[in-house]
C-alpha cells in the first residue's frame, strides 16, 4: 500500500471549460443597487440566503459556495468529485491503515492575523464529534487526534478506514478558529454570521435577500487570489438568475435549470463543461409495508419503469441513465450487476410469483407515491405512474414541499413509494448511507445483515482488487433485493463565459468545486 499521498496531477477525461463575462450595469433582478461588474470583481449567483456561515454545524447549500472561499479543509473535493490537497500538504498511512498523519502547510494565518496550527484541526474535529455536528458520522472510525507539533495532525482510528480521506473532503469538515470558538456556544457564536477563516477571501458583509460580499485575503497562504472582490447576488428565482447571467448582470452561474441546459450549446461566448456527478435519483419502497416486503415486488417495479424515457424527457441532455448500482465515476461499478431493461411481461410475472392477482381492471394493487417538488421530479413521477399502470400497478401521485416530505417520509416513514436523490460519494462507501441498516438516508427501513457486513469490510480493505471484490458483492445483493430502484445519474452542463479563466472547471487539480481563488478576467 502506498504510504505517502501527495498532490498529484489529475487526469480528467471530462471536457473542460470556458469563460466569458460582461460589463453589465446595475442589476435590477433583486431591486437593489448591485455594483457594476469590473475586471477585479466577480458577481456570482447565490440561490438563497445562508442561514449561518458556521461551515460544519449543519448543511446549508446557500452557504456552501461562500464557505469554500472563506474556509479551508485538510483536503477538498474538486468539481469532478476528486479529492485533492488543501491545508494538508501531504499525508501518510501506517501499515494497517489505522493511523493517518497529515503534514500541514506552514505560515497559514486566520483572517484576523492569528496563526493557524494543528490545534485548530484537533479542536474542530473533537468538537464536531462531541457536539454531533452535521457530518459527525464521517468520523465514526476516529478514536483520537494528536498534535505532535504545530504542523502535524495524527488521527488514530478504531479500525482501518480507507474512506476517511475522501470523507474529509466533503461537507462539514472545514477547519474553524479555536481561538474564536473554544468555550462558547458554537451554535450561537457571533462569528457564525461574521466568519473568520484561512481561505482566499475574507468576509465583508451579508445583506439578507441582496448579497454576500467577500474581499481578497492579501495574506493567503495558497497564493493571492486574482480577484479583489467577489459579490454573491442573491437571486432565488431560477428564471431571473438565468436572465441576469445571459444579460451580463452576473458573471458566474453554475446551477442552470435543467430545461435550459442546452441554451448555450451553440453560443460562441461560452464553453460548456459537462459533468456527471455521484448524485443519483431513485424510487424507494417502504419495505415495512406488506406490499413491498417481497423483493420480487421491488424487482417488478424496476422492470416496469422506462429509465431511458425518463432521461430523454426530463434530463435536458445532462447526466446519464443510471445503470449500475454504484456510481460509475467511483471506479467500483460492476457491469455484471445492472438495472434491468424494461420488460412489462417480466414485471407481471414477478408480481404473480409474489402472490398478486389482477382484478377485473387488470390491476394487481394500488399504491401512493409521495415525492417532493424539485426539478424534474414531477415529470419523472408522471412517467413512472404511466409505466407502472401498464404493468398493473395503479399509482396515486402526491407532491409535497420538501420539509413536509422530510417529516412524512424520512422521519415518520409514512409512505408506500417515494422518489429521492442524493450524493453517493465521494468514496465508494457513500452507498452505505442509502442502504446500510439504520443509516440516515435509509428511510426504506431496509436491512440485510450480509450487506451490512460487506459495507463494514469495504472501508477496512486497502487493497484495491480486494476492495472491488467486496463492492461487487454489495452490488450483487442490491441487484437481487432492489433496496433502491435507480433511474438517473444527475449531472449538469455548466456554461462558463469565455472571458473568465481559472474557474474550478479549468483548475481541477487546484480548486475545490466552488473555489474562486484562480478566477480572473481574460484580457480583452
Amino acid at each position: 500500500m502506498k504510504k505517502l499521498l501527495k498532490a498529484v496531477t489529475i487526469a480528467l477525461a471530462v471536457l473542460l471549460t470556458l469563460t466569458a463575462c460582461s460589463n453589465g450595469g446595475n442589476s435590477d433582478t433583486d431591486k437593489q443597487d448591485t455594483p457594476t461588474n469590473t475586471q477585479d470583481t466577480l458577481i456570482a449567483v447565490l440561490t438563497g440566503d445562508p442561514t449561518s456561515f458556521h461551515p460544519d454545524f449543519k448543511s446549508d447549500d446557500n452557504a456552501w459556495p461562500v464557505n469554500q472561499n472563506i474556509f479551508n479543509r485538510l483536503v477538498k473535493l474538486n468539481a469532478y468529485d476528486q479529492t485533492i490537497p488543501d491545508l494538508a500538504e501531504t499525508w501518510e498511512w501506517n501499515e494497517d491503515s489505522t493511523q493517518v498523519t497529515f503534514h500541514l502547510h506552514e505560515g497559514v494565518k486566520w483572517h484576523d492575523g492569528e496563526p493557524f496550527t494543528s490545534a485548530d484541526v484537533k479542536w474542530t474535529y473533537d468538537t464536531l464529534i462531541a457536539e454531533k455536528w452535521n457530518k459527525s458520522d464521517s468520523f465514526a472510525s476516529v478514536e483520537s487526534i494528536e498534535c505532535p507539533d504545530d504542523n502535524t495532525v495524527v488521527m488514530n482510528l478504531k479500525y482501518p478506514d480507507v474512506s476517511l480521506i475522501a470523507k474529509l473532503s466533503w461537507y462539514g469538515t472545514f477547519i474553524m478558529p479555536k481561538h474564536l470558538y473554544e468555550g462558547t456556544d458554537t451554535a450561537t457564536n457571533e462569528y457564525n454570521m461574521k466568519p473568520v477563516g484561512t481561505g482566499p477571501f475574507k468576509f465583508v458583509e451579508f445583506e439578507k435577500g441582496v448579497r454576500v460580499t467577500l474581499e481578497r485575503n492579501e495574506d493567503y497562504w495558497g497564493g493571492k487570489a486574482k480577484l479583489a472582490k467577489v459579490i454573491y447576488s442573491i437571486i432565488p428565482d431560477a428564471t431571473t438568475a438565468l436572465q441576469a447571467f445571459k444579460t451580463g448582470e452576473v458573471d458566474y452561474y453554475t446551477s442552470i435549470p435543467t430545461q435550459n441546459a442546452n441554451d448555450f450549446d451553440n453560443d460562441p461566448n461560452y464553453e460548456i463543461f459537462p459533468v456527471v456527478g455521484m448524485n443519483r435519483s431513485y424510487i424507494a419502497a417502504n419495505v415495512s409495508n406488506d406490499k413491498f416486503k417481497d423483493a420480487r415486488v421491488r424487482q417488478a417495479i424496476a422492470y416496469g419503469i422506462d429509465r431511458q424515457m425518463i432521461w430523454d424527457r426530463c434530463a435536458g441532455g445532462t447526466g446519464a441513465v443510471a445503470s449500475t448500482f454504484i456510481a460509475p465515476n467511483t471506479g467500483f461499478a460492476d457491469e455484471q450487476y445492472k438495472m434491468p431493461e424494461r420488460d412489462v411481461a417480466k414485471a407481471q410475472q414477478l408480481l404473480e410469483e409474489a402472490g398478486f392477482k389482477k382484478d377485473a381492471n387488470g390491476i394487481y394493487f394500488s399504491t401512493e407515491m409521495k415525492f417532493f417538488e424539485s426539478g424534474y421530479f414531477k415529470d419523472a413521477a408522471t412517467i413512472i405512474q404511466s409505466n407502472l399502470k401498464e404493468v398493473g400497478i395503479d399509482v396515486k401521485l402526491t407532491m409535497m414541499e420538501y420539509a413536509a416530505w422530510g417529516d412524512t417520509v424520512k422521519l415518520n416513514h409514512d409512505y408506500e413509494l417515494t422518489m429521492s436523490a442524493g450524493y453517493q460519494g465521494p468514496d465508494v462507501s457513500g452507498v452505505s448511507g442509502r442502504v446500510g441498516t439504520g443509516t440516515s438516508m435509509n428511510f426504506m427501513e431496509y436491512s440485510n445483515l450480509e450487506l451490512d457486513a460487506l459495507l463494514e469490510k469495504g472501508v477496512q480493505v486497502s487493497d484495491e482488487t480486494e476492495r472491488k471484490a467486496v463492492y461487487s458483492e454489495v452490488q450483487r445483493i442490491m441487484s437481487e433485493e432492489m433496496p433502491i430502484i435507480l433511474f438517473m445519474d444527475n449531472g449538469a452542463k455548466v456554461p462558463v463565459k469565455k472571458i473568465l479563466k481559472g474557474t474550478p472547471y479549468h483548475e481541477p487539480t487546484k480548486a475545490s468545486s466552488a473555489e474562486l481563488t484562480y478566477v480572473e478576467f481574460a484580457a480583452e
